[in-house]
């Protein structure tokens, strides 16, 4: 869905931040929009669109991050909206990103991402009225509003943060504490889920609230499965705050989304075409085993074997 990402110079520590975006850049398709005037309705696709706000000077992995955990899992759509014309430079002049809509023209989201940056680049942007409109209207129709790190500052100007208790970088906490008193900022912990608003701490722990947000929406095991995918062994379910409403359900309904279908695994019978349980590929005479509880499991590769042989009692038949 997003466009292209053009590579400039590069400072020796953000490594880690450049080879997410180039992995970003693989997994993460092109396709061409027609550029209209107001915002477009859902295209009906069943798909859960995400719309990642993109500003000039936005940490890089605050984008990149929840960009990489959404666009590998199944059922979602990931856009990028800008709050200027043209590219966008993030912070050090790092990465040019080539957005794929403005604020005039974005489609409509059923979540918003907005990612942080230096608080002097991140307070500039919460002072730009078009800015605010637009994460105020698109936050009235979203069914979750999320903010990597800074980016809660963000939020907080445009009053969503008002009531609720929330995090950012750990290095932002006492400035932003002071600056929202109407907001109870939480230390120690990789995100804050409180009503329909997630915020999350300082620039990776953007992948930790994004997959929440899977989870949430279409399940732990979709979540895991994008954690194999990615490769990524940090995530611990457990470390968040979630605030409970007494007149509200422990989970968010699930969205609608279009099943992955996973035909139940086992002894290849003549003629069946026998599916991962994990990914849904074939695995007809694949030598990725395991077994459970008296059941045989195939698997495509070593990495869905892993995520199975990790949380059986999650993926086995039952």
């Amino acid at each position: 869905m997003m466009k292209s990402i053009q590579f400039f110079k590069r400072p020796a520590n953000a490594f880690l931040h450049l080879s997410l975006a180039i992995l970003l850049c693989c997994t993460i398709s092109c396709k061409d929009k027609k550029q209209a005037s107001g915002h477009k309705a859902n295209t009906g696709t069943g798909k859960i669109k995400v719309a990642i706000l993109v500003y000039p000077g936005m940490e890089l992995l605050d984008f990149s991050g929840p960009a990489e955990v959404f666009s590998n899992a199944r059922g979602f759509e990931v856009f990028s909206v800008s709050s200027v014309k043209g590219t966008v430079s993030t912070v050090n002049g790092a990465v040019s990103i080539n957005p794929d809509y403005t604020l005039n023209n974005a489609p409509l989201a059923d979540i918003l991402v907005v990612p942080g940056g230096p608080i002097e680049i991140t307070g500039k942007l919460g002072d730009e009225p078009a800015v605010m409109d637009y994460i105020r209207s698109t936050n009235a129709r979203t069914k979750l509003t999320m903010s990597v790190c800074t980016g809660a500052e963000i939020l907080a100007k445009a009053g969503i943060l008002d009531g609720k208790k929330a995090t950012t970088h750990s290095g932002a906490l006492d400035t932003l504490q002071k600056l929202f008193p109407k907001t109870q900022f939480i230390p120690d912990v990789r995100f804050v889920e409180d009503g329909k608003v997630i915020t999350t701490a300082g620039v990776s722990a953007g992948i930790d609230g994004a997959l929440h947000v899977v989870e949430k929406l279409a399940g732990l095991k979709e979540a895991y499965f994008v954690t194999s995918v990615m490769e990524y062994d940090k995530w611990k379910p457990e470390d968040g705050f979630v605030v409970r409403m007494k007149t509200e359900p422990r989970q968010m309904q699930k969205m609608e989304m279009s099943p992955v279908k996973k035909s139940e695994p086992g002894t290849v019978s003549s003629g069946e075409v026998q599916k991962d349980i994990i990914c849904g590929m074939d695995v007809s005479g694949n030598a990725y085993t395991s077994n459970f509880k008296g059941k045989s499991y195939h698997f495509c590769s070593a990495s869905c074997k892993k995520l199975f042989d990790q949380h059986p009692d999650l993926y086995a038949v039952k």
